[in-house]
């Protein structure tokens, strides 16, 4: 043996019954921490892609600035691309048409649908003045290809075009029966003028990515005077990049810092419990070394490296582990999930997930060593052969009998007796129940965020071409009579000048029938709804733009509205002028207006994509029809998946949990096998030995429960107002269905525990448990 050092793999093979759990603790950090990272960093390259598709890949949009300090903008080092953008007919109300079709015509340069937008599909962008690129729902609706011609109907003439290309779908809605068409920028500028169109054309920019977005965007605000109303950020996208200066975005920034140092918290005490009860178990070890010359340096640097050793195993297995399980998560979800899945990577590899494992497990291991290598250095090397020392070296007075039985009360003795290994195993109880407390709130956000699981939410719409109530109301019984056709509702809208907190601007007014009134009751924050069923108020909905709320005054024209209500959420866009909801007979008695402006309709559950389009024949020139059928699909299964892996997660947290609970108890009673053997010794049966070991597992749960939920809910109480009450304005509820779960299985651990430990014990025979090492 060249050094003590030599004897760490004969230790480790010797024990390596005993080591077994002290692995287990670090395979199940390291594959916690690797699954939750790759799986975020494959979710947030699943999310980029779908933003680019959607909203561009563009940083900010400037607009209302001369073309000169534009010019000056996009021509600097740090610009990676740029577009002029604006559009004609996008409000529908003119007469331009393609082959009787109703058009949006717009215009940018050519890296709007190669850089910007990344949306150009086939052909090419139109480089002359009469080649035209058009969306490719063009394609389908009017059966052309590339090098066609076509003609464009305008209010002053007709114009006939050759179309070099498709795509562009992103810069009008793909659900309706509208076609986009593309020109070059010059040719827009002419088109424009020639229609008597005054152009306000916006400049979508794109930064390198390895510069510093967020200081970019400050330099160009400073120098260039940019405020909100001439820049705007594409948030989304900046988000993803750790970028935005969204306040919502913040907020999550600081609940995703939260939720990874209680991964990483709960690893450390996981790990260094496991530690601190192995070096516990090893007394007489370290005592013996002492006695042959080591010094305190050398058995701390032993019990370090012995840690370290573990991890040669454990941090390989968890990393591996992590990574098959991200790439069936993200198998299933593409199977599974549908298109919203679609494109997510399924075995790409996350340098991110694999860099935080290893570093959590190594990192853990180091930190969660240095407690357990100090006492380990503070041996004596009289505990070589004194066999009645305990682990810490204090001395007690004899337990005093009282209302408790001897077993219990050495049973909570022993769990009292040393305080760092008290603190370890009541932390790592409580950040358990803080995890599960914390992670709780995403079931939550997922019901909020998905739309499509409302109970208003339709399969298909119709709304009228200039949102004008218009729709007749004998539509809606036209549509009930198909069989596939669950139920059909309308609302009326109307956008009225208005006076309210003492200002003067507008409304949006919108009708509400009795069964949109009953499906709101589930939405509603503050208020009541009755009153605004008689037609005696209104209700608003919640928005950070909208701080309008209850028992506030609306004056029109002719009439007071008087706030009866607020709703959390609604089927509409939030926009900066209020959502006012009221009954259709008010709305019939404030505008005038009788009909409606959309109508939804909901499916039933066997409906097909032919029902659909069966539908889509009913609307005519005066209606735009959409179709959600696959998307609300898509999106419950979206929202089944999202609360698959959030219970599923939170089942994994309460299980290793539940096996760390196992795991501590069988060390603590190792660490003590010499005292269950003397008091076998004088007479102790296995009823008394499971009594003790019962009421030892019972005092860490119980102040671990005390502390996990005086710590949890206060987190929960600000991750859920971050998350969901900022955005949604919903309070804070008591989260009594997870506390009550978590108690109820930690109590049901702490009875079903002991069982094991003690059969061991009593399994043994007396001179075993007293000669153990």
């Amino acid at each position: 043996m060249k050094s003590y050092l030599s004897l760490i793999p004969i230790s480790c093979k010797v024990r390596k019954r005993q080591n077994m759990m002290a692995i287990l603790c670090i395979i199940i950090s390291v594959f916690l921490v690797t699954a939750i990272f790759s799986m975020s960093d494959m979710g947030i390259r699943l999310e980029k892609t779908r933003v680019i598709e959607e909203h561009g890949n563009w940083h900010i949009m400037i607009k209302n600035l001369s073309q000169q300090k534009t010019d000056e903008i996009v021509s600097q080092k740090n610009i990676k691309a740029y577009s002029r953008y604006d559009g004609v007919n996008f409000d529908l109300s003119d007469s331009y048409k393609i082959n009787g079709k109703k058009c949006v015509i717009a215009g940018g340069d050519s890296s709007i649908l190669n850089d910007i937008y990344d949306d150009l599909t086939e052909g090419e962008y139109p480089s002359k003045s009469n080649q035209i690129l058009l969306s490719n729902k063009a394609k389908n609706l009017l059966s052309v290809s590339v090098g066609d011609s076509i003609l464009l109907e305008t209010p002053i003439g007709e114009f006939d075009y050759v179309i070099s290309g498709f795509g562009g779908d992103v810069t009008i809605s793909s659900n309706a029966d509208v076609i986009g068409a593309f020109l070059d920028w010059d040719t827009f500028l002419d088109f424009a003028n020639e229609h008597g169109k005054k152009t306000q054309p916006v400049c979508f920019v794109q930064f390198d990515d390895s510069i510093n977005i967020r200081r970019a965007i400050k330099n160009l605000s400073q120098n260039y005077g940019l405020d909100d109303e001439t820049l705007s950020e594409n948030t989304a996208l900046l988000g993803l990049t750790g970028f935005s200066s969204d306040s919502y975005m913040m907020g999550m920034y600081i609940v995703a810092g939260i939720l990874f140092l209680l991964i990483l918290i709960a690893g450390i005490f996981m790990i260094a419990g496991s530690l601190n009860n192995r070096t516990a178990e090893k007394t007489q070890f370290f005592g013996m070394l002492r006695c042959i010359g080591a010094s305190k340096a050398q058995i701390m640097r032993i019990v370090r490296l012995e840690a370290l050793y573990w991890c040669k195993t454990a941090v390989p297995i968890g990393v591996v582990l992590g990574i098959i399980c991200t790439w069936g998560l993200c198998g299933l979800l593409k199977l599974v999930a549908g298109e919203e899945f679609a494109k997510i990577p399924v075995f790409a590899i996350s340098k991110v997930g694999i860099i935080s494992g290893i570093f959590v497990g190594v990192f853990t291991v180091l930190l969660s060593s240095v407690t357990p290598a100090k006492n380990a250095a503070a041996v004596s090397p009289v505990s070589a052969v004194n066999v009645t020392v305990y682990s810490n070296g204090n001395v007690y007075r004899p337990i005093k009998k009282s209302f408790f039985n001897i077993e219990s009360l050495l049973g909570i003795h022993h769990a009292m007796s040393s305080q760092k290994n008290l603190i370890l195993m009541t932390g790592s109880f409580a950040l358990s129940i803080v995890m599960i407390l914390s992670f709780s709130v995403f079931v939550k956000w997922a019901n909020m965020a998905l739309n499509p699981l409302k109970p208003y939410a339709p399969d298909v719409f119709y709304a009228s071409e200039n949102n004008i109530c218009e729709i007749e109301k004998d539509f809606i019984n036209e549509l009930e009579s198909f069989d596939f056709v669950k139920q059909a509702f309308g609302r009326m809208y109307k956008t009225i000048p208005a006076k309210y907190e003492g200002k003067q601007g507008e409304i949006d007014l919108i009708s509400y029938d009795d069964k949109q009134f009953k499906w709101s009751e589930k939405d509603l924050i503050d208020g009541d709804v009755r009153p605004v069923i008689d037609g005696n108020g209104v209700m608003t909905v919640f928005d950070s733009s909208n701080s309008l709320k209850t028992g506030d005054i609306i004056e029109l024209e002719n009439t007071k509205l008087v706030i009866k209500g607020v709703l959390e959420d609604s089927p509409f866009s939030s926009s900066e002028k209020p959502t006012v909801i009221c009954s259709e007979s008010l709305f019939e008695q404030i505008t005038g207006e009788s009909g409606y402006a959309v109508v939804d309709v909901q499916l039933n559950k066997n409906a097909n994509q032919g029902n659909a389009d069966e539908l889509h024949r009913l609307a005519d020139e005066k209606l735009v029809f959409y179709d959600r059928l696959e998307m609300n699909k898509d999106t419950k299964n979206v929202y089944y998946m999202f609360n698959l892996f959030v219970y599923g997660f939170l089942f994994v947290i309460t299980m290793i949990t539940i096996i760390h609970i196992i795991n501590s108890i069988s060390m603590s009673v190792s660490s003590r096998i010499r005292q269950y053997g003397a008091m076998r010794a004088v007479g102790m049966d296995f009823v008394q030995i499971k009594k003790m070991i019962f009421s030892e597992t019972l005092t860490y749960t119980v102040l671990g429960l005390i502390v996990g939920n005086a710590l949890g809910l206060p987190l929960n109480y600000f991750i859920y107002s971050k998350m969901i009450t900022v955005y949604w304005g919903t309070a804070w509820e008591f989260p009594l269905i997870y506390v009550i779960i978590i108690t109820t299985l930690f109590l049901i651990a702490a009875v079903f525990v002991p069982y094991a430990p003690a059969k061991r014990i009593c399994s043994m025979s007396v001179s075993e448990t007293i000669n153990e090492m």
